[in-house]
């Protein structure tokens, strides 16, 4: 758990922050970062749907800028044998999600 939060609080920071200087995080926008890392988890793509709109970050920019467990998000959906939530993930990324699994 605390590798998703110190995760989740080093992607916020690349997503919220414009420029190199490190910036507050407020605790609800990390634990809307812990819920998406938690729903990719999960296997379930409702549930990261519902992650990402409560997140208020576009799923895109969660899909190019999260981190769980020092995995991008299509990796970390792989490395936990969830397929459904990988391949989502790697459809907003824009990556190919079966030349990824061929690599693990």
């Amino acid at each position: 758990m605390k590798k998703i939060i110190i995760g989740s609080i080093i992607t916020a920071g690349l997503l919220l922050a414009g420029s190199a200087q490190a910036r507050y995080i407020d605790k609800k926008t990390e634990a809307n970062l812990v819920k998406i890392c938690e729903a990719i988890k999960s296997n379930s793509k409702i549930k990261l749907h519902i992650a990402i709109r409560d997140s208020g970050i576009n799923a895109k920019a969660v899909s190019k800028g999260l981190v769980c467990n020092g995995y991008d998000p299509v990796t970390f959906a792989m490395v936990n044998k969830a397929e459904n939530t990988g391949k989502f993930m790697a459809r907003m990324s824009k990556v190919d999600y079966d030349a990824l699994l061929a690599k693990l």
